[in-house]
């Protein structure tokens, strides 16, 4: 018989789990370029520089969009 502190737990880690589902970036699919210099690659980006200003540009997109 679970107590109440288990089906506590048991609910916030649902909760959690659905929020950090939401919260994952949506990244388009790979094309064989990096998505940030166009540059020929086998991942979506060819280093993590490219990476980190590709996410950097889109958080500035959502936040100009959020006004």
């Amino acid at each position: 018989m679970a107590d109440n502190v288990d089906e506590a737990n048991k609910i916030a880690e649902l909760h959690l789990t659905s929020e950090l589902t939401k919260a994952k970036p949506i990244l388009p699919p790979l094309t064989g370029r990096c998505f940030y210099c166009e540059s020929p690659t086998v991942e979506r980006f060819c280093d993590a520089d490219c990476r980190d200003d590709y996410e950097r540009l889109q958080r500035s997109v959502q936040m100009r969009k959020r006004g």
